[in-house]
């Protein structure tokens, strides 16, 4: 959460630091064109004066006027009328060309780093409030589903003993069998929910086999993949990720790509350079159901979570697209 606040506070430095750059040349060429032309009309108006005093007038402290053109210094030149060949150098004091130019930058400078630093005084204290509201809020939505699984928890383990008793007293196993693998079902999605609120720090990222990993999960769900055409081209393939967060991933796909197919499912393997992708394909048969169990936000948090991406296209199929890295 802190991490997420100095990526905010970096963001808008960065837009800051942009805005003001851009911002700071434009006003540096505005003061510099309305110092030039100023200067300009007052060595004009220096000019006019040394005409009508029949050229007795020889300027004042910052501007200097003579005949010939100093060196070093910043000169207005104009025709002296009674003599076309001949010009009038009307010299500016360069320090008060400085001042009369520096002198708005300076304030501008200063204007903007006042009003940057209320900026930011105020943004921090936005943003960390906001930051703190979304902490709490997180902390209580975590302590609520861990309540709840808990509490859920509690009540699959006293079917798992009921059922357990009732395979040593009832001879049909194979109804037990399918309540067995119901329970473990629900077991294992409410595991989903939980290992999505999983903290990075938690995580233990190895290389593992996607391939192997793949053919586990639909030896798991070897019922619903009975009633479908499964079509496999898997090749040997391992990602770098945590095994928790890779099962959870190729779990909720294949098991609501098997749950919402019509008649098949197809999942292909396309190994990259630095990466593994991955295709899940079907032909849904319900397109008002066509979910993604956990959701596809939670999905994608997870997959993020494991540096890769997730997107869905819905043609004539519906069709799962995963990017994963791998070697």
């Amino acid at each position: 959460m802190r991490l997420r606040g100095f990526k905010l506070l970096a963001y808008f430095f960065v837009i800051l630091i942009i805005s003001l750059g851009i911002t700071n040349t434009l006003i540096f060429y505005e003061i510099k064109r309305l110092t030039e032309e100023t200067l300009y009309e007052q060595a004009y108006a220096h000019y006019m004066a040394y005409l009508l005093s029949n050229r007795s007038y020889r300027g004042d402290k910052n501007f200097n006027i003579s005949e010939t053109q100093p060196e070093k210094s910043l000169s207005y030149v104009f025709k002296d009328p009674s003599h076309p060949d001949k010009y009038v150098y009307v010299n500016v004091k360069l320090t008060y060309a400085e001042k009369f130019f520096q002198e708005p930058l300076k304030r501008i400078l200063l204007s903007e780093f006042v009003a940057v630093f209320l900026v930011f005084f105020v943004y921090q204290l936005v943003v960390e409030d906001f930051i703190n509201k979304m902490k709490q809020q997180e902390e209580w939505v975590k302590s609520l589903v861990a309540s709840i699984a808990h509490k859920f928890g509690n009540f699959l383990s006293v079917q798992k003993l009921n059922l357990a008793l009732l395979k040593t007293r009832i001879r049909d196993q194979d109804i037990l069998s399918r309540l067995e693998r119901s329970l473990s079902k629900v077991e294992k999605d409410m595991n989903l929910i939980l290992n999505v609120l999983r903290e990075e720090k938690h995580m233990r990222r190895e290389w593992i086999r996607a391939d192997s990993l793949i053919l586990k999960t639909l030896e798991y769900l070897k019922e619903e993949a009975s009633e479908k055409k499964v079509i496999l081209k898997l090749s040997e393939a391992y990602i770098y990720a945590d095994e928790t967060d890779l099962g959870d991933i190729f779990y909720n796909i294949i098991s609501n790509g098997l749950r919402y197919s019509k008649s098949f499912f197809h999942i292909r393997l396309c190994k990259g350079q630095k990466s593994v992708s991955f295709i899940f394909r079907n032909d849904i048969s319900n397109w008002e159901a066509r979910g993604m169990g956990i959701g596809i936000i939670l999905l994608e948090r997870v997959v993020r979570r494991q540096r890769g991406t997730l997107s869905i296209r819905i043609k004539k199929h519906y069709t799962v697209l995963l990017k994963l890295r791998g070697r």
